[in-house]
């Protein structure tokens, strides 16, 4: 918890003083969000990079121990085993595999015992705090996150660094936006600056750090949230080119539509990687299924789940770490791996990757998803070189293209897929296929799989994420609940200059109509008031005096009843623009109970938000 501070009160009264304690600040906290969460980001690679080099440097010492090993055991026992030494280094790659072991095996030590929500991909959690927590974050999770991800790539995981530092970034943001003590709003929209930063500051994309905070953390893409979440990224974007030059991700050669024939072989592109999207989903959460039903003690999860990894690593070391070097060849050439090499790249990833994070493992998803796309493309850029009748570009192509395909399908953000290979990859030749095969993954994927791989995580422990709102909550509650029946009515035969007095003198904005015998008939809100007020074309002034309530009442409006849950009711509301619906009987649909509005179920929501909250802290 964030304590009172002497720098950050000043600094707040500063500001009141200046009168900037407004849009304003918070446009300078995403600006210093971006800083920190840049810096952090290249922190973050170098430690990856010192964390593979050490390990490296230890399999070497490994290697040169099994020889001294192999030479004094002989010498002791009085044996020439000096012939013999060949075979032992043969078998040194046994014992490197070892090393995934012992790298899952600190990761899910340290997450256990000081952060379980460093475990796994971090996405997921970030978001749950949006939603519930009001962008609360705990700040240690800034530097457990870095340094167990960093072992997981280091030591062979076989996940990706974009998970975790947008999961750093975003604690960057929670941890500013409550040190200067801004309101929960503001909070969570410097949350999603920190993740834009972490994703800009890592691939050198601040237009797709922007869509990836606004489209899947925040869900939320209003002017007064994306402009500090685009100053954030921006910043993040300079310091990162500042240290690592004005180049992209990947390097890679010009690719464009050979003929707008292919745009069919693309659109079958987009249906396939939809359905490795569907089964990645899948097959990570299985996996996690079946290493949470063996009921055995968390440090022996991670010992079979790193003696797996090392294992396939022995016979395919190309599917350890993050993979960036193999995507890069795949997208160079991808007639170097065989067609069996590149199937076999693809499944292995799915179901390492899996196997990685099931065990307890600490990386994100979002590269793994780059490198089966990136084989799956390979692989059917490879199989459609002699398809007839029109040119066909090469298969680094098809490559580039599968790559930003299942990324769509897995994430379900097809907008932010399309926009992050284009800025990672520089070629804006290709846009028109990435956009085809992405548009199509994403409604393959999401007509199988309703969640993405991020909300499937929260959906399956009972938070299911729209709009940034949990569903559970809203599924849990009734009409009943929030109900107003003590309601301003307005009689049919009402005039519209007293309709608009009763609308002056009170706070509501809507009002239900009934006829002589009480029966309800219909609503009148403010849209349909305005636009008789607007109508200068269609009524004189005389005319308008002479209408009345039932001339302007809506009678086929939606109807809600007391057992209804709000998620319908909020799905109504945000679908049809409504701010209130009016409640009749369930047996009598002209017996009106009263109304809902869209302020009281957003009241109750957050009332129960921070009820569920209290519960947590409790347990």
């Amino acid at each position: 918890m964030v304590k009172d501070n002497k720098v950050g009160l000043k600094i707040i009264a500063a500001a009141r003083k200046l009168k900037i304690f407004d849009d304003t600040f918070i446009l300078m906290l995403a600006a210093l969000v971006g800083l920190a969460g840049a810096y952090f980001a290249i922190i973050f690679r170098y430690l990856i990079v010192y964390m593979t080099s050490l390990i490296g440097i230890l399999c070497g010492y490994i290697s040169i121990g099994i020889n001294y090993v192999a030479l004094f055991v002989g010498k002791i026992s009085f044996l020439d085993i000096s012939g013999e030494i060949n075979e032992f280094k043969g078998l040194q790659f046994v014992y490197i595999s070892i090393i995934p072991v012992v790298g899952l095996i600190i990761v899910a030590f340290i997450t256990n015992i000081f952060a379980k929500e460093a475990k796994g991909h971090g996405v997921p959690e970030v978001m749950s705090a949006v939603a519930r927590k009001g962008g609360l974050i705990r700040p240690r999770i800034v530097f457990i996150k870095m340094f167990v991800s960093a072992i997981c790539i280091g030591s062979g995981g076989s996940v990706g660094r974009e998970g975790p530092i947008v999961q750093i970034g975003s604690a960057i943001g929670s941890f500013f936006g409550r040190f200067f003590k801004m309101p929960s709003f503001a909070v969570t929209v410097l949350v999603g600056c920190g993740a834009a930063a972490g994703i800009s500051a890592t691939f050198n994309a601040p237009i797709a750090g922007t869509l990836f905070a606004s489209e899947v953390i925040l869900k939320d893409i209003r002017i007064n949230s994306v402009t500090p979440i685009l100053i954030s990224s921006l910043v993040a974007d300079s310091i990162s080119r500042a240290y690592y030059g004005n180049i992209p991700a990947f390097i890679v050669s010009q690719y464009e539509l050979a003929s707008y024939g292919e745009l069919s072989l693309y659109c079958l592109l987009g249906v396939l990687a939809g359905l490795v999207a569907v089964l990645f989903i899948k097959v990570l959460y299985k996996t996690e299924d079946i290493f949470d039903a063996v009921k055995i003690h968390w440090l022996l999860k991670a010992t079979i789940g790193g003696l797996l990894l090392g294992l396939v690593s022995m016979f395919c070391p190309e599917i350890n770490g993050v993979g960036y070097g193999v995507i890069e060849n795949v997208l160079n050439n991808p007639g170097q791996f065989s067609i069996f090499m590149l199937s076999l790249l693809c499944i292995l990833k799915i179901v390492m990757t899996s196997v990685t994070i099931g065990a307890g493992g600490s990386g994100g998803v979002f590269a793994p998803s780059l490198f089966m796309g990136a084989a799956l493309g390979g692989l059917f850029g490879v199989c459609v070189q002699d398809v007839p009748y029109f040119a066909i570009a090469s298969p680094g192509a098809y490559a580039l293209v599968g790559m930003s395909a299942v990324v769509a399908g897995t994430t379900h953000a097809p907008i932010q897929a399309i926009l992050i290979l284009v800025e990672m990859t520089g070629d804006y030749e290709i846009i028109l296929p990435i956009m085809v095969s992405c548009i199509i993954s994403h409604i393959v994927a999401k007509k199988i799989e309703s969640g993405s791989i991020y909300t499937m995580k929260l959906i399956r422990r009972g938070e299911s994420m729209e709009m940034g709102k949990d569903k559970a909550i809203l599924k849990h509650l009734r009409v009943a609940d929030v109900v107003v029946r003590n309601c301003i009515t307005v009689e049919s035969h009402t005039p519209f200059d007293k309709i608009l007095q009763k609308l002056r003198s009170s706070n509501a904005d809507a009002f239900p109509v009934l006829n002589e015998k009480e029966e309800y008939v219909g609503m009148i809100d403010l849209r349909q008031i305005s636009n008789i007020l607007h109508s200068d074309t269609l009524l004189s002034d005389e005319a308008k005096k002479h209408l009345l309530a039932k001339d302007l009442v809506l009678t086929d409006q939606y109807t809600l009843t007391l057992d209804q849950d709000l998620l319908e009711v909020y799905n109504e509301m945000c679908m049809e623009e409504h701010e209130c619906l009016p409640v009749v009987d369930e047996d009598d649909d002209k017996k009106l109970i009263g109304i809902v509005t869209r302020f009281h179920v957003m009241y109750r929501y957050n009332k129960e938000m921070v009820l569920s909250q209290g519960d947590s802290a409790q347990k």
